[in-house]
């Protein structure tokens, strides 16, 4: 409830103190995202560290609006608000999806195991019964004994039964703990790796501002970055990724294409420098094709110079571009 209280607050005062700045496009979408994550409770229930985290970078984003920064950095800031709001939304999908699964399979193992004991209680009563009837009626005593000792070894499967789905009960629920502690340890990486899920998998964007200016050179300020991601491939090693370059649509084909390979190629040796198997990477150039803005403006054409590594389901499955 906080932070839904805070985005109109938020609002009014970027809208106040920048009347006087020309509007950015990349901003006011970021401001729009994090607007919309703090309007939905699974994600001020379930991710609100994420939330605070998009809220924090869409503060940024104004700040340097508002100091007149250079557009660059206000796209690159306002872009973390956007990935960090659309990060905040699946994970809570994810954690309110995890929580309906392990309330639907605590229900199926309780229903189970009644079922199961009342079917070994059933058991017993008959046994009992038969034993009292044996007592009874001494001329069929060798009968209702024979009967008796068929009911008993009824029961007695019944209530191995029983055990038996007790543990297979408490198994799954086991593996279903540790794949909850899997899958939280998952989300958390994720995050620090600025990624978002995608049909295609998890996807991780490096912008333009990560190289020098028309080279593949990366700068001392992608290492952070790139550690965090070789450290999420570390831990999770059955996960296989594609590594592609693109550029905008200045300059002619070739250039781009041969600039947009090379950059994904310095992606891929220095994740290899830093641990991850090259035999899980696959680098590929894709030049000015795949525009995920307009080359009209500046700003899109920023938005468009990138470096994409999407990382394979867990199944270890890669969609690679059409």
């Amino acid at each position: 409830m906080r932070l839904q209280s805070l985005a109109p607050i938020v609002l009014v005062v970027a809208a106040a103190g920048c009347a006087s700045i020309q509007p950015n496009a990349a901003l006011e979408k970021a401001r729009a995202d994090v607007n919309a994550a703090s309007a939905d409770p699974d994600v001020v229930a379930r991710a609100p560290m994420e939330l605070r985290d998009a809220q924090d970078a869409l503060d940024s984003a104004n700040a340097l609006w508002r100091k007149k920064k250079s557009p660059v950095e206000v796209d690159h800031q306002a872009y973390l608000a956007q990935a960090r709001a659309a990060s905040a939304i699946d994970l809570a999908r994810a954690r309110r999806a995890n929580d309906e699964l392990q309330r639907a399979q605590v229900d199926s193992d309780r229903v189970r195991l009644a079922a199961r004991t009342r079917e070994a209680e059933a058991a017993r009563a008959q046994a009992d019964a038969a034993r009292a009837q044996a007592l009874a009626q001494s001329r069929a005593a060798g009968e209702a004994r024979m009967q008796a000792e068929a009911a008993s070894r009824d029961a007695a499967l019944a209530a191995e039964q029983a055990a038996l789905e007790r543990q297979r009960a408490s198994q799954a629920q086991a593996e279903a703990t540790d794949a909850k502690q899997r899958l939280a340890a998952m989300e958390t990486r994720i995050v620090e790796i600025e990624g978002k899920h995608t049909e295609r998998g998890i996807l991780v964007t490096l912008g333009d501002v990560l190289f020098e200016f028309n080279k593949a050179e990366l700068l001392p300020v992608a290492q952070p970055r790139l550690d965090r991601l070789a450290q999420f491939l570390r831990q999770f090693p059955e996960k296989k990724l594609l590594i592609e370059g693109y550029t905008d649509s200045v300059g002619g084909d070739a250039y781009n294409f041969e600039l947009s390979a090379r950059r994904a190629a310095a992606v891929r040796a220095a994740l290899a420098k830093r641990g991850v198997d090259p035999g899980r990477m696959i680098a590929e150039g894709y030049g000015k094709q795949f525009p995920i803005a307009s080359n009209a403006t500046d700003t899109g054409r920023s938005m468009n110079r990138r470096v994409e590594v999407v990382v394979s389901d867990e199944n270890g499955n890669l969609r690679p571009r059409a």
